[in-house]
């Protein structure tokens, strides 16, 4: 029977989202609550697997780790984000994603840091834990700009959750047309436009070559002084040392980040000290609804290509691996 592994169920959301019996009754599963320590470890706990299921990306599959997986022929997982595609094509190891799991989830949260930052929650919080009654004076959102890099599958919840609370909303992106923002209810501006105009810039570009440390302190220093920043994006399109320096000149109003990176947090980060500033723990795809999408589709994607109907694949060349003539 086919052998299925899952790396890292941390929180439980596949064992709570009832779907584990869906697979048990397919194949052999072992599920594993945390992530392996080491490398050496991962591999000892994959090996036996010929389907691997990563819950939210947490284990990093590199070529090395994949090099040392002869009998691996399917990782599903909610994102690739730490799984390199290239070499798992060369070792004729189909990935298959859930995409589209944790928008409205993601979504929300983006609303959540902008009103955080517009109303001073944060630091009208402090004080109060500490004494002290200084109500913070906030700023509206109705009437004022939101400037969305990136209009993708997020970047276009963000803008229906704007347009209902009455922000005009303007959009950048790489690949973005003026058709495809006319469709959101929302307008097609150069880069340097976006930065200059908005008074939120929400960043939600994919992180790549062009969008690499593309948020820095040339571009920031095109904002308005009392502009907000809100980053949900992957480390390295925001130059957060930059941000941060930003931050403490004065040269924009206040800046939220969803720290989308590996924990344990690095102490020496540079926004970790900025002032006027909400942070969080790559939390924004956490909630009940998306793991439990998220466990739904990823035990489909597994039990459609066990039966030999691969779906939601990201590497197409490598079914035509000989390494999947053992489908089922």
């Amino acid at each position: 029977m086919t052998h299925i592994v899952v790396c890292d169920d941390a929180d439980g959301a596949l064992r709570a989202s009832g779907e584990l019996p869906r697979l048990q009754a397919a194949a052999t599963v072992t599920v594993y609550e945390t992530a392996a320590p080491t490398r050496q470890a991962l591999v000892e706990r994959l090996r036996p697997a010929a389907v691997v299921l990563t819950m939210r990306g947490r284990t990093v599959l590199d070529r090395e780790t994949l090099l040392d997986l002869p009998g691996l022929r399917l990782i599903a997982s909610s994102g690739p984000h730490r799984i390199d595609v290239k070499a798992a094509t060369d070792s004729g190891i189909a990935v298959a994603t859930t995409g589209g799991t944790s928008t409205e989830s993601v979504a929300d949260h983006v609303l959540a840091l902008m009103l955080a930052l517009a109303r001073g929650v944060v630091p009208a919080d402090q004080a109060l834990r500490q004494g002290r009654w200084e109500p913070v004076t906030g700023m509206e959102l109705a009437g004022k700009i939101l400037g969305i890099l990136g209009l993708g599958r997020i970047g276009s919840a963000v803008a229906r959750r704007a347009l209902g609370f009455g922000l005009q909303v303007i959009a950048w992106g790489p690949t973005l047309s003026p058709e495809r923002a006319a469709a959101s209810g929302v307008e097609m501006v150069g880069e340097d436009e976006i930065f200059r105009r908005s008074d939120i810039v929400s960043v939600h570009l994919l992180l790549s070559d062009l969008s690499r440390d593309f948020v820095n302190a040339k571009r920031l220093a095109l904002m308005k002084p009392s502009a907000l920043l809100v980053d949900i994006s992957r480390r390295g399109i925001v130059n957060r040392r930059e941000l941060a320096q930003a931050l403490h000149s004065g040269r924009i109003g206040a800046a939220a980040t969803d720290l989308c990176d590996s924990s344990p947090v690095d102490m020496n980060d540079p926004i970790l000290g900025a002032p006027r500033t909400v942070l969080t723990p790559h939390m924004g795809w956490q909630t009940r609804e998306s793991q439990q999408r998220a466990a739904r589709d990823s035990v489909d994607i597994i039990l459609a290509y066990l039966e030999g109907r691969p779906t939601n694949v990201v590497n197409a060349d490598a079914l035509k691996s000989p390494r999947q003539a053992a489908i089922g």
